[in-house]
């Protein structure tokens, strides 16, 4: 039995995508069990040690393993499932095809737009505080 990945080279932006967030998500899970079991003192203790290298195998290392191996064997699952590579692969090749990007220029007044309307709220709201603390001072003396 080899292992081919379904419709190879299609979608590889958008599969990698969801590969990498699952791993991320099980990177934390597994560290933040690890700093769980470490904060409360389960599994300090070696299991055994591997001959030769004179390394000592902890609990607390097997049940963070164990926390993320769920999450790589998902990723590797998800990335080859039929329905969600086509979704996804279907979804990258609209994203590059049927999507009209901005111009850079475009882009640039967009941003300023943005940007002063931040400044603009920034300064009404400040207004009105200054004017509430003041009101609020006048009646509370």
């Amino acid at each position: 039995m080899s292992f081919r990945l379904y419709k190879e080279g299609q979608g590889k932006w958008a599969r990698g995508a969801l590969a990498v967030i699952l791993f991320g998500v099980g990177l934390f899970a597994a560290v933040s069990t690890a700093d769980w079991l470490e904060g409360n003192g389960y599994g300090d203790g070696d299991l055994f040690t591997i001959p030769g290298i004179e390394f000592g195998v902890q609990a607390r290392a097997i049940y963070t393993i164990l926390v993320l191996l769920p999450f790589l064997l998902a990723g590797i699952w998800y990335y080859n499932k039929p329905s969600l590579s086509d979704f996804l692969i279907e979804t990258e090749a609209e994203l590059e095809n049927k999507v009209t990007w901005p111009t850079r220029d475009e882009t640039t007044r967009n941003s300023l737009v943005v940007c002063v309307t931040a400044v603009i709220i920034l300064g009404w709201i400040m207004m009105a505080d200054g004017l509430l603390r003041t009101v609020q001072g006048v009646v509370y003396g």
